[in-house]
């Protein structure tokens, strides 16, 4: 017979082992009486409950029906959208989506023989039955559920329009009046007018064309400041988008959430080509219909954002050619008005009084707003069936910008080389005839070359020409061609 001697050391290792035995089966009966259980008589098969009542229902009965009804998924950036505590949706991913249905009483483990878990039943259902193409703000329309262009769009939050109230507004109008009353141009009419339009587009959530806002005047006149005045009288969203206007990207995405495209003239580009094509984004972001959003690393989609669009310049002539060309198609989509300098209407000498001075004008945006929707009426005389309100340029800021056109450029370019160098009187011929004498003439030839950069661009300089200045240029059309004549100024003119 042997005698196993057990060491003190072993019996505490057998002790232990019994210890963690018990506390793990304590721990699966508390996690079984905390698994809620199913009354027998409704225990139906997995598969039936699967099928007849999903396991996300069950969920649903517990508690926050609501919120899981309001949950989306967006198939363009892969997300889905649940409510915050304002009412507005928000993205989030798988992981975070999990945690907050299980703070609501979800499931998010598989019970025993089911198949998935509430959660992932939930989950699945969301992006099958509650896709939308698009989720995010939209510039002018209220958040909510739209179809756009075949495709459903979850407007995610809401512009922050000022409610019109009656009421005095004599800080705002003080302002205005210095900015854009003269005696000579009382300008005041076409801001109020073009104002308003935006306004009401933006109250009835509806795209309509309208002019850009160009204002020019002296450096620290307070245009800046009446842009931050627009920005929040069209929602308090405002965005920078001067490089797509310039084609300097192809990105627009933070377009689409804004209701105010603002510019100014800080980085502008006076490269004819940036001009132009600033002149075609105008046309076709603000007078075209649906818009392209192209997100980087995204696939483009066709929305219809509400957009007003100011620029503020200095008036000095090198500042004004950020403006693109004044061209026939681009001269009625800009309204261009001229803002002088003036005393604020209150003190403005310290961050207090500047503080003190902003909250006054914002207090009195509910009044100014109910001016312009109930008070003010635009002329009839002034009336637009497209824009709402006829395009208006201060003469003094156009003769400047036509000053330093392309076609005028053009002119003083004929001049010096047809009339002056070989003292013609007048000149004859097409556009092609005028182009080739140009270029052989050496003293002109370069800066030629750099004027008609693109094609026929002679004969659309003449065309210009001859609607901006016909005592100057003038068409001498035949059957066989299309011909121009050319008179020197009158005083080279015998």
């Amino acid at each position: 017979m042997s005698l196993t001697i057990t060491e003190p050391h072993q019996t505490k290792a057998k002790d232990k082992d019994k210890d963690k035995a018990h506390a793990r089966a304590k721990a699966r009966a508390r996690a079984k009486a905390k698994t809620p259980t199913l009354d027998p008589e409704i225990r139906r098969d997995i598969t039936a409950e699967i099928v007849n009542s999903p396991a996300h229902h069950r969920a649903l009965r517990r508690s926050n029906a609501a919120w899981f009804d309001q949950v989306w998924y967006d198939t363009y950036r892969k997300e889905y959208l649940v409510l915050n505590h304002n009412g507005d949706w928000f993205p989030v991913q798988d992981g975070t989506l999990r945690r907050h249905c299980k703070v609501r009483g979800m499931l998010t483990a598989s019970a025993k023989h089911e198949v998935a878990s509430e959660f992932e039943e939930y989950a699945t259902m969301v992006q099958s039955h509650r896709p939308v193409g698009y989720a995010g703000p939209l510039a002018g329309h209220c958040k909510g559920l739209r179809r756009v262009n075949g495709q459903m769009i979850l407007v995610t939050t809401d512009p922050c329009l000022p409610q019109p109230m009656p009421g005095p507004w004599p800080v705002m109008h003080a302002l205005i009046e210095g900015l854009f009353a003269s005696p000579e141009h009382d300008q005041r009419v076409y801001l109020y007018g073009w104002l308003q339009c935006a306004i009401q587009a933006l109250h009835a959530h509806w795209r309509k064309a309208g002019q850009v806002l160009v204002m020019a005047g002296p450096v620290k006149s307070g245009k800046s400041l009446f842009q931050k005045v627009i920005t929040q009288l069209l929602g308090g969203r405002e965005c920078r988008p001067y490089g797509y206007m310039t084609g300097a990207t192809d990105f627009n995405a933070d377009m689409f959430g804004c209701e105010h495209l603002r510019l100014d003239d800080e980085n502008g580009n006076t490269d004819i080509k940036a001009r132009r094509q600033f002149g075609a984004r105008i046309k076709e972001l603000l007078y075209g219909h649906e818009q392209r959003l192209h997100g980087k690393h995204k696939d483009a989609l066709l929305l219809d954002p509400v957009w007003r669009m100011s620029v503020a310049l200095n008036e000095e002539p090198e500042n004004m050619q950020v403006l693109p060309p004044l061209d026939d198609s681009l001269e009625d989509k800009l309204m261009i008005l001229r803002a002088a300098r003036c005393p604020m209407p209150m003190p403005t000498g310290s961050l207090e009084e500047e503080s003190a001075f902003w909250s006054t004008l914002m207090n009195e945006l509910p009044h100014f707003t109910h001016f312009l929707l109930h008070e003010f009426e635009i002329p009839a005389a002034l009336r637009d069936s497209r824009s709402g309100i006829r395009h208006w340029h201060h003469p003094e800021l156009l003769q400047s910008i036509r000053e330093l056109s392309s076609e005028v450029r053009f002119l003083a370019l004929v001049d010096r080389a047809l009339l002056t160098l070989h003292l013609q009187e007048c000149w004859e011929g097409t556009a092609n005839d005028l182009e080739a004498q140009l270029l052989a003439i050496p003293d002109v030839r370069s800066e030629a070359q750099r004027i008609l950069y693109f094609p026929n661009a002679c004969g659309t300089f003449l065309g210009r020409l001859a609607r901006l200045c016909p005592d100057r240029v003038q068409h001498q059309n035949t059957r066989a061609q299309r011909g121009w004549k050319v008179l020197p100024p009158e005083s080279h003119r015998p």
